[in-house]
């Protein structure tokens, strides 16, 4: 008599995506994000890698939904009528999100550490949907006239969000309390209309 074969359950939809995405995430907290493969987190998820391919189509489509929707999940772009509440916001956020050991591991893997086209096409993708988010912060505060009209709202953010990555990525996420609120006005001091 052969051996019972073991069956795999179907999911599917929502259901199907959340535990793939939490698959992917895990992985790339634990192993990095270059080295996180589809068999991997088809086993991890309970589900076949054809149905993985089917909805993402390649690692890299795979590896930027399940970055993208931890970010959006966890460091929401806030909308508070104020261009200075909106960065403390998100800045206070993105600190504690850098403080957490899953976030600190989520932001190191976005850090290029070999060359891998499909990871590194990823990285790019995620930073780019990320980047553009973000700025719609100082976007709205140019509209509003809290910020000068000719403000780079991509530099802006890079200047915030690279302060954070820099602690995680180089100084083991020792960041310094009151690191949101001071980087904040220190940049708003020069971003004002005069």
């Amino acid at each position: 008599m052969p051996p019972p074969v073991e069956h795999i359950p179907q999911l599917r939809g929502a259901r199907l995506r959340r535990a793939v995405l939490d698959a992917t995430l895990a992985r790339i907290e634990t192993v990095g994000i270059d080295a996180v493969r589809v068999a991997d987190i088809a086993a991890d998820a309970g589900v076949h890698e054809t149905s993985i391919y089917r909805r993402w189509k390649t690692l890299p489509r795979l590896l930027l939904d399940a970055l993208l929707s931890r970010m959006e999940s966890q460091i929401p772009i806030p909308d508070t009528g104020s261009v200075r509440s909106d960065l403390l916001a998100f800045m206070t956020t993105l600190v504690r999100f850098a403080r957490a050991p899953s976030g600190t591991a989520l932001i190191r893997s976005t850090v290029i550490t070999e060359v891998d086209a499909d990871a590194d096409a990823a990285r790019r993708e995620f930073w780019a949907v990320r980047l553009a988010a973000s700025e719609e912060i100082v976007r709205r505060g140019i509209e509003r006239g809290e910020v000068t009209a000719g403000t780079d709202p991509r530099l802006t953010m890079l200047m915030l969000g690279g302060l954070v990555h820099m602690y995680a990525t180089q100084f083991d996420s020792d960041i310094p309390d009151g690191l949101a609120e001071h980087s904040v006005d220190l940049l708003l001091a020069g971003l004002g209309p005069r």
